[in-house]
């Protein structure tokens, strides 16, 4: 029975989806059903190509060759034949080893753009307190960037990525305006948290009120406790509670519950160094609660692994692969 596409499995970046598929070229060119499914995730959006080409482009440079070869020994696979070509199909699993290389290679932690955009900026693992000018206090999760734009006249902050959780200092005639670019919070004075994670956007709030509205002009008043996302453009139905499981990160903490293991390994990438690649597409909807510390993030994904029956491979570099 042929695997299932990683184009059904949420909370995979292109470049991972990418690495998936490198990693099968071989079936793809072997097997029609493959190839059609192939076909219908690389044109399905510009960014696929792109990082399915950048990957192709990698695999024809011999510099892989060498890695390649250390990865085997590192991994404890059997040796390979002296007459095989680096070149011709390889097995499975050193095809899914090649594909991290390649993505390693391809600039997996580029930053530049962002940085080039944002006032304050994390890395991952990190936290940071901040006090902007008009006293509001801000908590930036890892891996997040903001910048912010305050006048006589209005104060805004745009999060670019990742979380962030604020006490805004109340001023009536400047309510304070958080843009990720699919949606605004609006505030006056109050305690809330925003996460955004490429185009989805979720808000809660710890006290006070506030306004949550998308692009269309949808939008919703959220109290103390509620919490609610917004996906492919859409408000979704908002929480009544369950406000605080959201901002668990503020405490160190990651907390979730009935959630899919591809969700909650996604969020676990923002506070590993290293990536985490799922590629079993029947535990990747498989729905898991916890309530963990995120200083150990690896040992969050081996306790989830024998939850799900999955097997976690630790690569050099500490790349994991979940399978």
């Amino acid at each position: 029975m042929t695997e299932a596409s990683p184009l059904l499995i949420p909370g995979e970046s292109a470049r991972e989806q990418a690495s998936y598929w490198f990693a099968h070229r071989a079936q793809i060119a072997s097997d029609q059903a493959t190839r059609q499914r192939f076909e219908q995730w690389r044109g399905a959006d510009a960014e696929h190509d792109a990082a399915y080409a950048e990957l192709e482009a990698l695999w024809n440079n011999r510099a892989f060759e060498q890695a390649l070869q250390s990865l085997e020994v590192d991994l404890g696979l059997p040796p390979a034949p002296v007459q095989r070509s680096w070149r011709r199909p390889m097995r499975q699993y050193l095809a899914t080893a090649a594909a991290v290389l390649l993505m390693l290679g391809a600039g997996w932690m580029a930053d530049v753009p962002m940085r080039l955009q944002a006032e304050h900026l994390t890395a991952i693992a990190q936290v940071e307190h901040l006090e902007l000018a008009d006293g509001s206090h801000i908590v930036l999760g890892s891996n997040s960037a903001i910048s912010t734009t305050f006048d006589g006249q209005s104060r805004h902050i745009r999060l670019l990525r990742g979380d962030l959780y604020i006490e805004a200092f109340h001023d009536a005639a400047r309510p304070l305006i958080i843009d990720t670019g699919e949606a605004r919070v609006t505030v006056v004075g109050t305690r809330f948290s925003v996460s955004k994670r490429d185009k989805q956007v979720t808000v809660a709030v710890r006290e006070g009120r506030v306004r949550f509205a998308n692009n269309a002009g949808d939008n919703n008043l959220l109290l103390a406790g509620n919490w609610q996302q917004l996906k492919a453009g859409h408000l979704q139905p908002a929480h009544q509670e369950g406000g605080e499981r959201q901002m668990a990160w503020i405490n160190g903490r990651l907390s979730f519950q009935d959630a899919p293991l591809a969700d909650v390994l996604s969020e676990l990438r923002r506070y590993y160094p290293a990536p985490i690649l799922l590629f079993n597409s029947t535990a990747a909807t498989q729905r898991v609660s916890g309530n963990y510390q995120l200083d150990e993030p690896l040992a969050i994904v081996q306790a989830l692994s024998k939850v799900t029956a999955t097997q976690v491979t630790r690569l050099p570099g500490g790349t994991l692969v979940v399978r």
